[in-house]
């Protein structure tokens, strides 16, 4: 009894002292976080073109400057539209430039071109335009030696007449859906820098790497061609 009444008592006089309180952990600041994308946004790349084949305002261009013969539709006075077949150069911008002893009052027209090549496609763009008449004698001139150019011959500058571009529908091939070209794409775009000996090329590849056609047919096409050592097939 005596020593329950002292603990007790020294419990009463001498408290316990409060536990320690908990050590403060220094806390590590945390680290910036790096993001790939963040700092790739900043860098300005520009677009690659994901495939090689050409935009149809550059097959139009080329079209127009491998072609020297088109049908020119216009609206007759009867009001029926009138297709007849005409000649053309273009200048550098590939504005059609047409020689007309008797244009159509309505100078709405069409002037379609298909360009005949080695091969079963036949690439074909329309020209949708009004038909102007340069007035200045100076443009005149540029526009006859732009018919020279490609005619080897001047032309009556009284007769010389203009396609205003307005659109452009660019077919691939016979009964296939066409893409419509806005004007400032068709005149902005490159002809093939090629067009003039992409035949001669083809000819030549044919002629003198006929084994090497053979292997890209097995490799891309997968033909399974045989090729022996003088071309022929297996």
């Amino acid at each position: 009894m005596n020593l329950q009444i002292q603990t007790q008592s020294l419990s009463t006089h001498f408290p316990l002292p409060p536990f320690p309180p908990k050590p403060k952990f220094l806390q590590a600041k945390p680290k910036p976080s790096f993001k790939l994308w963040s700092s790739l946004s900043t860098v300005s790349v520009p677009p690659t073109k994901t495939s090689h084949k050409p935009f149809p305002a550059e097959v139009s261009r080329t079209i127009m400057e491998l072609s020297s013969i088109g049908t020119l539709s216009t609206l007759a006075q009867d009001g029926w539209p009138l297709g007849v077949g005409v000649r053309f150069a273009v200048d550098a911008e590939g504005t059609p430039v047409l020689c007309l002893p008797q244009p159509s009052p309505d100078n709405r027209s069409t002037l379609h071109v298909q360009l005949d090549q080695c091969g079963l496609r036949t690439p074909q763009c329309t020209i949708q335009g009004s038909l102007t008449k340069p007035a200045d004698a100076t443009i005149l001139r540029w526009f006859d030696s732009v018919w020279k150019k490609r005619f080897g011959e001047s032309a009556d500058v009284d007769n010389l007449y203009t396609v205003d571009v307005q659109r452009v529908l660019q077919m691939e091939d016979l009964n296939e859906d066409g893409v419509w070209v806005t004007s400032s794409d068709y005149k902005n775009a490159n002809p093939d820098p090629l067009r003039n000996s992409a035949e001669e090329i083809v000819n030549e590849i044919n002629t003198n790497n006929r084994e090497d056609v053979h292997r890209f047919c097995n490799v891309y096409v997968d033909l399974d061609f045989q090729v022996k050592a003088n071309g022929n097939k297996a």
